[in-house]
């Protein structure tokens, strides 16, 4: 019988297109990437040794039956192969179901290892195929194992794509439904018509539809600096975590946001371009990753500790020079982190390790312990908080603060601690900021303010000369929509006026915000409250919000006095001698009153009566 190879020839020239689209292309390194090229690889082998098979099958009368059965048993073995290999495919884009074990692994591959034996013994046996008294090919009583194997492979992969359809896309599902379904359909066909070689080209057609859906380029590269994005990150990164043999490095911008705002979106992703072409190229063995938010990664494996480090030098060296033309480009810092994977024991700790916020000022490393330890740390914090505030756990200390004028402490700021009996004072240095970042600081604020205020009524501060308590305001706190409605019911509640608090807010806070931040203080203005702008000095010294905000006080921190005058070194510097005196001067005559923080000393206190300071 003639066969009509037709079939099997446009197959071998779509799974060449195919092979050298992914050559040129140089997709993702992933197991679903590799098990997809051994698809199409044992696509074209079975094709190339199904047209072998078929014209040797066709002359049996000038062909040696020895070169038939290499012929035949290869095209069954690459042709078997192509089942698991489609489950494992599917396995690795489903994700959730783990097949990297190894006794997994060996329980999957059974059913082909039980083929493979059939085909060996077959040369001997016959059961499979064998040929009769003319040299005519014929199935054995055994070839139907070989269509119940790849039965049982087809079925599980139907199975696990409906099971698991949420797992990956309707459109990468679909194809995949659709390669099963055309290699099933075209198997009929070539079983009612046995000379048309048909269901290789199905399958290769089904194969060009995953190239692309599935494995198309554009789903996993960045349109901005063209090269691998965070998908297509996630997709490699399980073969990452725990491997010895690989390496990591990121590169993380703090300063992006900012350069947006400056500069602008589209100049800097033009410098983000160029810094993804050099970390593309830094070394050839690592794989360049955009994950968004200024956080690049390079991953890759056989790469040794020297030279990991001479590469992150590389990338150091860089990042401290200009990016762009002299004279009009720009320096980005970046905090660069490099190590082995075996050093990181989950795909959290990883992006933990990417995402985290660095605040630096240059481009420095940091280290993987110290990034891994804050986030744990943070974590504990988070939960000490949760539950200080749920069993008020938190104390609230008066720091009195000095008249000039009358010469008697005339009021107190209200300070918060926390002091727990299994880790200890904790300080509000640490809690404070990420109380901020969790929002347990608008718990926290209110806690406080009703401390202040209950204490103030039950101690009658007022009867001792206490005009006032000042309360910090957090950046949150001043973003509440509901601060205002809260203040007011727990002065409702104790009987206190609004004149007896004095509400601080950070330099930072008054800077940023802007808009809301003033509603709600002139709403807080209007019923009676004061306010100081604290920590004056380290943040922003911007006058305009000065002016937009209703401040009385003025606080300035406590590095301006103590530049003039240390309270253990003595005198400073001229200028900042100078700086003190003048700024105190400027803010009076602004018409505020100035309280100036830190001080320690005897010597400290008459610069500053000399200076007619008002409150410190």
């Amino acid at each position: 019988m003639l066969y009509n190879i037709h079939y099997d020839i446009a197959a071998i020239v779509i799974s060449l297109f195919i092979i050298f689209y992914i050559s040129v292309k140089k997709g993702l390194k992933s197991a679903s990437n590799r098990i997809f090229l051994a698809l199409v690889i044992s696509n074209l082998f079975a094709a190339f040794f199904d047209i072998i098979s078929s014209v040797l099958n066709s002359y049996p009368d000038i062909t040696a039956l020895w070169k038939a059965d290499i012929a035949n048993s290869l095209y069954l073995a690459f042709h078997n192969t192509m089942t698991p290999l489609l489950l494992f495919y599917i396995l690795c884009l489903i994700g959730g179901i783990s097949v990297r074990g190894r006794i997994k692994r060996f329980i999957l591959v059974i059913p082909l290892l039980a083929d493979y034996v059939l085909l060996l013994l077959n040369l001997r046996f016959r059961f499979v195929y064998y040929y009769d008294e003319n040299g005519i090919y014929l199935h054995g009583p055994l070839f139907v194992f070989f269509y119940c194997v790849a039965f049982g492979y087809m079925s599980a992969s139907v199975f696990l794509l409906i099971v698991k359809r949420t797992n990956i896309a309707r459109s990468k599902r679909y194809a995949l439904i659709f390669i099963i379904l055309a290699t099933i359909a075209s198997l009929v066909i070539q079983m009612v018509y046995t000379h048309l070689l048909l269901e290789i080209f199905a399958q290769t057609i089904g194969f060009l539809g995953i190239l692309l859906s599935i494995e198309n380029q554009d789903d996993i590269i960045n349109p901005i600096t063209r090269v691998y994005n965070r998908y297509a990150f996630m997709e490699t990164v399980p073969e990452v975590i725990g491997n010895k043999s690989c390496v990591f490095i990121v590169i993380k911008l703090p300063e992006l946001a900012y350069y947006n705002t400056t500069i602008g979106v589209m100049r800097t992703n033009e410098y983000l371009r160029r810094m993804a072409a050099f970390l593309s190229g830094v070394d050839s063995r690592l794989l360049c990753y955009d994950m968004g938010g200024g956080s690049f990664v390079l991953t890759g494996s056989m790469v040794q500790e020297d030279e990991l480090e001479a590469i992150a030098g590389r990338i150091e060296d860089r990042f401290r020079a200009i990016w762009g033309q002299k004279g009009s480009g720009v320096s980005f810092s970046a905090a660069i982190c490099a190590g082995s994977a075996d050093r990181i024991s989950s795909v959290e700790e990883l992006l933990l390790i990417i995402d985290s916020q660095d605040d630096i000022k240059e481009t420095e490393r940091v280290g993987i312990e110290d990034i891994v330890e804050k986030h744990k740390r943070r974590i504990l914090i988070e939960s000490i908080l949760r539950r200080a505030i749920a069993n008020r756990e938190f104390q609230v200390y008066y720091q009195p603060i000095w008249e000039r004028k009358s010469g008697r402490f005339h009021s107190a700021e209200a300070l918060i601690r926390l002091k727990t009996a299994e880790f200890g004072f904790i300080s509000p240095e640490e809690f404070i900021p990420i109380a901020e970042e969790s929002g347990q600081i608008v718990e926290i604020g209110a806690f406080v303010f009703d401390e202040v205020c209950r204490f103030y009524k039950s101690h009658e501060l007022e009867k001792l000369g206490v005009d006032y308590v000042e309360v910090n305001l957090s950046t949150v706190q001043c973003m509440d929509p509901e601060l205002v409605q809260s203040f007011k019911e727990t002065l409702r509640k104790y009987q206190i006026l609004p004149e007896r608090m004095n509400l601080e807010i950070t330099e930072s806070a008054a800077a940023d915000n802007r808009r809301i931040l003033k509603d709600n203080v002139n709403v807080l203005n209007g019923l009676g409250f004061s306010f100081s702008l604290d920590d004056y000095g380290t943040g922003y010294s911007n006058f305009s919000y000065m002016f937009d905000l209703p401040f009385s006080i003025i606080k300035l921190d406590k590095s301006i006095l103590w530049r003039a005058l240390h309270p253990t070194k003595g005198e400073g510097s001229k200028s900042s001698g100078i700086l003190l005196s003048n700024t105190i001067r400027m803010m009076k005559e602004m018409g505020y009153h100035v309280l100036v923080e830190g001080v320690e000393t005897a010597e400290q206190k008459l610069l500053l009566e000399k200076l007619s300071c008002d409150y410190f």
